[in-house]
């Protein structure tokens, strides 16, 4: 069993980071396992099932960028502990300037400002390393090295996006890459999507099976009529899904009869697809097939289950219409959850294992919703993001990629209840204008990325029910918030 020990710069970075018990580590994998923590005497006790070396990964914070998660450079075992808050600097400074020296040799063009914040981190650094034995004089130059080295990161993630697009543009004119809004309800009845028209083009139809099958063989497609309709009124690409999304409360009450018997709920599962496939068949370009698979304990249902479930439903909706695309959705792309579940795969490798299985992917669909709780991910920042969908393109297929973040940490009564804003990882409150910026930021990184075939944000309006609170890009009198105005822009500027 493998043990790793850190000195923890204070009583209060051990009473956080008790209290969120959000610690993980990775090996070459990259996929996290169970670790348990212990707090005493100012040491934090990582004990894992591996006793390979690995990372250590940590929301942590930074001046300017809340607490995201970060990690250490490798560690492997031995007597004595790391000093925490020095490995942390040296993981950030490692990975920023790793990857600098990557897309500098593939031709991109840097300033002097980059240089200089990676001097200062470098700098910083040093000074922590030879006063790793005072931890306050440690603590403060790891903190000055963490802080320099994000902000070296964000600044050459943003000159990476600026000149990809500038050189993508170049040669194509206006980019193909899909930018669209998931649709709740009828989006005739409700204000926020028809503003959303001039800047969209795509739509994906989101008729979830608890509301298109409330009786157990009975169907109602008046919401998926209505939005696929209002998609191809508007000459939208269409998208529609997921069917089946492995989330309480996305499944009919009728389902819950038949808890834990799989072979049963598996054939629902395909003769709902089946059904709607074939309903839409040559109308819907894209269908979603699958939402966050074996990631959540629901119905009964252990991953097994849920991955046999899902490959039966790409099946069944690849026989439906042959000339469809078929994306597999998950959530918590970065697989932290990994490390206090049960369930063994990840997401990453249950895509890979899916797409080798020939069942039909096309694409791949990543939920990013930093900041939020279950099933909302930890905060990360833009350099983080830029390395996730370069990972999950090594699975070789187009990714789309669905945004979502809040505008306030106020309540939200169309909000799931169960579902919160997590202030403390934010660098302030979420308002309207840093929803707007993060929003502007995080999709035009996507859209730069060649291999993303479509960025969607997950939901138009605070006014329809709702998962994640004030995720939506209208008001709940309908009126836009400025992240729409924002997204508009990009479509005029970078798309067709």
């Amino acid at each position: 069993m493998g043990v790793l020990k850190f000195k923890l710069p204070s009583n209060e970075a051990a009473g956080r980071l008790a209290s969120q018990r959000r610690v993980y580590t990775t090996g070459l994998d990259r996929t996290p396992g169970r670790l348990s923590l212990d707090f005493r005497n100012g040491l934090m006790t990582c004990t894992s099932d591996s006793s390979e070396s690995g990372r250590l990964f940590t929301p942590w914070p930074i001046a300017g960028f809340g607490s995201p998660v970060v990690g250490t450079a490798t560690l492997g075992e031995r007597p004595g502990p790391y000093v925490l808050a020095l490995e942390l600097a040296r993981g950030r400074l490692n990975d920023v300037r790793n990857q600098a020296a990557d897309w500098t040799q593939l031709g991109l063009r840097t300033d002097s400002s980059l240089g200089d914040l990676l001097r200062t981190s470098r700098r910083a650094f040093v000074r922590a390393a030879l006063a790793a034995d005072d931890p306050v004089a440690c603590s403060a130059a790891a903190q000055e090295s963490l802080e320099a080295s994000s902000r070296a990161g964000d600044l050459l993630t943003e000159t990476y996006t600026a000149q990809v697009l500038q050189n993508r543009l170049a040669v194509s004119g206006r980019l193909a890459t899909g930018l669209g809004c998931v649709l709740p309800g009828d989006p005739d009845k409700a204000g926020g999507p028809s503003k959303l028209i001039a800047g969209l083009n795509t739509g994906q139809a989101a008729a979830s099976w608890r509301e298109t099958a409330p009786s157990e063989g009975k169907y109602r497609w008046d919401l998926l009529d209505a939005q696929v309709a209002w998609c191809r009124k508007h000459r939208l690409n269409v998208e529609a899904g997921p069917l089946i999304e492995f989330r309480a409360g996305t499944f009919p009450d009728w389902i819950w009869l038949w808890d834990g018997d799989v072979d049963t709920i598996s054939s629902f599962v395909a003769d709902y697809v089946r059904q709607v496939v074939t309903r839409y068949k040559g109308k819907v370009g894209v269908w979603h097939v699958a939402g966050r698979p074996a990631g959540h304990e629901v119905l009964g249902l252990g991953e097994e289950d849920q991955i046999r479930i899902t490959a039966r439903a790409l099946q069944v909706a690849r026989q439906a219409d042959p000339a469809a695309q078929l994306c597999l959705d998950v959530d918590r792309p970065w697989m932290e959850w990994m490390s206090t579940s049960r369930f063994q795969l990840g997401p990453l490798h249950l895509c890979d294992y899916l797409i080798r299985s020939d069942v039909g992917i096309s694409s791949i669909g990543l939920e990013i919703a930093p900041g939020y709780s279950n099933p909302g991910g930890d905060a990360r920042d833009l350099f983080d993001f830029s390395r996730l969908l370069d990972l999950y393109s090594l699975l070789n297929v187009p990714l789309n990629v669905t945004l979502v973040a809040p505008s306030s940490a106020a309540p939200d009564p169309q909000a799931d209840p169960n579902v919160k804003v997590e202030t403390w990882q934010w660098p302030e409150p979420p308002t309207e204008a840093s929803q707007a910026d993060w929003a502007a930021r995080w999709a035009s990184l996507a859209i730069a990325k060649p291999f993303v075939r479509a960025v969607n944000w997950l939901q138009p309006s605070d006014a329809t029910p709702h998962l994640y609170p004030h995720g939506g890009l209208h008001r709940l009198d309908g009126s836009p918030k400025p992240a729409a105005a924002r997204l508009r822009t990009l479509r005029d500027d970078l798309l067709t």
